[in-house]
């Protein structure tokens, strides 16, 4: 086998450090990023006013070249024979760190030196651990030593086998021993394992884990299916380059020299900072004032107000006073860079260009949408800050990138640069919905949020839990998987960006956009679709195909789906996209809130209008 290669995007997710990832047939463990080569393979990634806000950090680096990896899970089987095997560290020697890693093969001779498959089930902790599941002691869990003798563990030869006679569930699944003792899968998923954790990550050793043990005894173990999605949840922090867009040009540092400039600049801090004035109040307060200052500077009154707001927003020199408990919120991060894409004139700077257009009358859509925005170009910045294991909730640790060993004082990141489509949701109609479907929006989407909030998604995920935010996310969902069908956009190289403030402060808007820096979508064919003419067509074709689900009446009807039950009317049929271009986990999606008619279902319940139901009845009309 040759050189084990990742994308480097993908080492934020959803292969980031304590993932499992399959290259070739066999399986590996990302290591914490103590283990990783440092020197000329780190490259630091510059976004000041990012790193200003992570405690403890440093800088933002990403890899060039290598990262460290453990082979994971180290027990395989033979798909011709079915023996299982333990590929230990020795097997996978070299005698120069330059050769190729050995590939796992049988050994017995009848297989002719058949490619191991690694086991399909690992045991983890709440807490983050993983470990293999001690399949000796499965085999031989109850089993009477009378009739299978004392089996030695260092000696005995196991066998994955598969009946075939249940379907391929546990029950036709079943781990032998020569000895005789045999058991089969049945319940493995049911309960905690036999096994406790030890406190273990592959090529890291062991500690303890004692945080979800009774009695501060060792935490239980579960089994997880090697590709599950729930086995590695990574929480990624996003900003987008705002604040070098004008910093880089003449004109920041001339404003700057200005004594009326920089006396509204440290105004609408310090009021920011205080709380006393909010993003989308700095255009009454300060616009005119600042674009009265274009003509001694020679320069159009939308440049010197593209320069004003982007040193506002600026969070390197933006005072401490806001800040809470040191940790970074990435709904901070997202109200900052709303009212920069949302800005009637555009933006024109280094690493951030907009055109915004007024919305089409075509459909209705002038009626919902206060402005369409071309995106011709954008910087933004993923950082990994840990990850959890089967389930997003509070009660699951988050574990940091260094695996908990300390002494690292940087966070894997990558930068990418790319172009989208943002549309700015009109308030009025936004209050509206929500007045007219007051009762129905309740009943349809109180559930999920409660669950969220419960388990503490909107403070972790940078979201404000309402039943616009489950509207606008959805309607971004469609409208991925439509431009996806229409333009020939692979679904994993779109990416969303939710926009939603608090019920007392409503705003919303979405950014599709690019989601690698790849050639795919970087030539301005996304940008073109952003047109009024063009998106007015992607829009009614994503929300008339969302009143249908191949899975209805179940989808449609069903109270609770997905993760944690945070979904109704959302399923793989018609809501949910790529995990790659969600940044909420697939979570907190609902269709009928997006094109309900406001009929009866089959259950008796009302269902509320949808935000986009006047699109649908102009289309008719």
């Amino acid at each position: 086998m040759g050189k084990i290669s990742l994308r480097r995007a993908q080492l934020v997710s959803p292969f980031g450090v304590g993932a499992l990832c399959e290259v070739d047939g066999q399986s590996f463990f990302i290591k914490g990023t103590g283990r990783w080569p440092s020197g000329r393979n780190l490259s630091e990634i510059e976004l000041p006013s990012l790193v200003a806000k992570l405690p403890g950090i440093r800088a933002l680096n990403k890899p060039e070249f290598f990262v460290a990896a453990d082979r994971f899970p180290r027990w395989h089987f033979c798909p011709n024979c079915r023996s299982m095997f333990q590929w230990n560290y020795q097997f996978d020697k070299r005698e120069d760190e330059k050769d190729p890693l050995p590939t796992p093969r049988c050994r017995n001779n009848n297989c002719k030196g058949r490619q191991l498959v690694p086991m399909r089930f690992i045991a983890v902790c709440d807490h983050g651990h993983i470990d293999e599941i001690d399949w000796h002691n499965w085999a031989h869990w109850r089993a009477d030593i009378a009739e299978t003798g004392q089996c030695d563990r260092k000696a005995a030869s196991l066998k994955f086998l598969v009946t075939g006679k249940s379907g391929g569930d546990f029950k036709s699944m079943r781990i032998s021993c020569e000895c005789g003792a045999s058991r089969s899968l049945e319940g493995i998923s049911d309960r905690a394992l036999p096994q406790k954790c030890r406190g273990y990550f592959p090529g890291e050793g062991q500690s303890s884990c004692t945080a979800g043990g009774k009695n501060g005894g060792p935490s239980p173990m579960w089994m997880e299916p090697r590709g599950s999605s729930a086995l590695h949840y990574a929480s990624v922090i996003s900003a987008l380059d705002i604040a070098r867009a004008g910093h880089s040009g003449g004109l920041a540092a001339r404003l700057l020299k200005d004594n009326y400039f920089s006396k509204f600049l440290a105004m609408a801090k310090r009021q920011l900072a205080k709380g006393s004035l909010d993003t989308d109040g700095l255009e009454d307060w300060f616009g005119d004032d600042i674009r009265d200052l274009a003509p001694r500077f020679d320069a159009t009154p939308e440049d010197c107000w593209s320069v004003f707001l982007e040193m506002v927003l600026d969070d390197d020199d933006v005072g401490q006073e806001n800040e809470t408990d040191g940790e970074i919120d990435q709904g901070d991060i997202l109200g900052n860079e709303f009212p920069v894409l949302a800005s009637p004139s555009g933006f024109d700077g280094k690493t951030l260009k907009c055109v915004a257009s007024e919305p089409p009358k075509i459909f209705e859509l002038n009626q919902l949408l206060e402005r369409v925005v071309q995106v011709e170009k954008l910087r933004e910045v993923r950082v990994f800050r840990g990850f959890q294991r089967r389930e997003v909730k509070k009660e699951n640790t988050l574990v940091p990138p260094d695996l908990g060993i300390g002494g690292v004082d940087w966070l894997p990141a990558i930068e990418v640069s790319g172009e989208g489509i943002f549309l700015e949701f009109k308030r009025s109609a936004l209050k509206s919905w929500l007045e007219d479907n007051e009762v129905a929006i309740r009943d349809f989407s109180s559930l999920q949020l409660e669950t969220s909030e419960r388990d503490g998604l909107p403070s972790r995920m940078g979201f404000n839990a309402n039943p616009v935010f489950v509207m606008v996310h959805t309607f971004a969902h469609l409208l991925i998987n439509q431009l996806s069908f229409d333009c020939g956009y692979s679904s994993t190289s779109l990416r969303e960006r939710i926009y939603c403030g608090p019920l007392n402060d409503l705003y919303a808007g979405i950014l599709v956009y690019t989601a690698d820096s790849d050639a795919e979508g970087s030539m301005g064919g996304l940008v073109e679709m952003g047109s009024p003419e063009a998106i007015s067509e992607v829009i009614y074709r994503a929300v008339s195909r969302s009143e249908w689900c191949s899975g209805d009446p179940v989808c449609r009807e069903i109270e609770a789906q997905g993760l944690g039950g945070m979904n109704r009317s959302a399923c793989h049929a018609c809501s949910l996209v790529a995990e790659t271009s969600c940044t909420f986990s697939n979570v907190l999606l609902n269709r009928v809130l997006v094109s309900g008619d406001g009929r009866r279902n089959g259950r008796g319940q009302v269902e509320p209008n949808g935000f986009f139901r006047p699109v649908i009845k102009s289309a008719i009309e």
